[in-house]
């Protein structure tokens, strides 16, 4: 089980869908308001975080997350929630305009703001 791992099913919209609602109604929800607030969705929002920290992350942010992983039950599940924390909490008020702003075509457009590292 690794972060690799993670990035590769959860860059999917529809997976990362499926897993943020395995982690529990009360995550599911905070995840889809924020989603929301940056006018997507939570697939959307969920992958392109992921993808993103596929591309940026810094070797302490996978440290922390594979630490989390180690004795866990679902280390799939554990590894994500702890990413995903980490991630919107960087992108806690960005606004929609910020959030929709795209470097490259057809690339997932990165955030402005708070990146890791």
């Amino acid at each position: 089980m690794s972060i690799d791992e993670i990035v590769h099913t959860c860059s999917n919209e529809k997976v990362a869908q499926a897993a943020v609602a395995s982690l529990g109604f009360d995550f599911a929800r905070r995840v889809r308001i924020e989603a929301e607030s940056h006018g997507t969705t939570t697939g959307a929002l969920v992958a392109r975080l992921v993808h993103e920290f596929g591309e940026t992350a810094h070797l302490d942010d996978c440290r922390v997350i594979k630490l989390a992983m180690v004795k866990a039950d679902q280390p799939l599940l554990c590894g994500l929630r702890v990413l995903l924390e980490t991630r919107l909490e960087s992108i806690r008020g960005a606004s929609v305009r910020q959030w929709s702003l795209c470097n490259l075509p057809g690339a997932l457009p990165s955030l402005e703001i708070g990146q890791l590292g």
